[in-house]
């Protein structure tokens, strides 16, 4: 699945910046001095360094699918929200070039707060739910200082670009109850309707008897 969202977010780039993968590439490695240094060509590095799930659009509503003579249902659940975020910087031997680009996708970010359907790609295609993106949310960007501190301290502007997917839960079997069983104390196994009172005589009464009048 996140392969699938990875090829959808690369096709979304380079079809709507575009970017054309003989001249730019586009990655999604995690942005090391090794890894830079092995650039033939400027890139742009999609870096996935974070996975959550989106608490605010949770829903632990339940269904219950009935068959109909089983003794067995199935259970399903809402999808699960899950957020998926990446840091998105451009590298290239001149600064003025990363910043064009990187201005171009900010652009094409911005203008998209759902990834079209026919950019999707893989299982992403067959979503239950619209793939729903953020830009640069000011409380949920990573610290500069601590992001780029595990990255050899390379500083680089980037952006923050969250994608919230939608995660089907297997559906679980489960036992239904068909039968009730009622037992009522020092009286024989009888089997009286649900609903009904008992008398004091062991027979079972109207579930809403007549009240006896009273006299004054």
């Amino acid at each position: 699945m996140i392969q699938d969202l990875d090829a959808t977010v690369q096709e979304l780039l380079s079809q709507k910046v575009p970017i054309d993968p003989a001249v730019t590439e586009i990655k999604f490695e995690r942005p090391t001095t090794e890894w830079e240094n092995q650039l033939s060509k400027p890139t742009v590095n999609c870096f996935l360094y974070d996975i959550r799930e989106n608490m605010a659009l949770r829903d632990n509503e339940r269904y219950l699918q009935r068959q109909n003579g089983a003794r067995t249902g199935t259970l399903t659940t809402d999808p699960i929200r899950m957020d998926l975020t990446y840091l998105i910087t451009v590298w290239s031997k001149e600064i003025a070039d990363e910043h064009q680009l990187l201005g171009d996708i900010m652009r094409v970010l911005v203008s998209y707060p759902t990834i079209p359907p026919a950019l999707r790609q893989g299982v992403m295609a067959n979503q239950s739910k619209p793939l729903r993106t953020w830009v640069a949310l000011p409380d949920e960007t990573p610290n500069t200082w601590d992001f780029w501190g595990a990255n050899e301290w390379r500083l680089k502007a980037g952006i923050n670009y969250r994608v919230t997917v939608a995660i089907e839960p297997d559906p679980v079997e489960v036992e239904l109850v068909t039968t009730y069983q009622i037992k009522w104390a020092d009286t024989p196994d009888t089997t009286f309707p649900i609903g009904s009172q008992m008398t004091r005589g062991g027979d079972a009464a109207p579930a809403n008897p007549t009240p006896a009048s009273q006299g004054n």
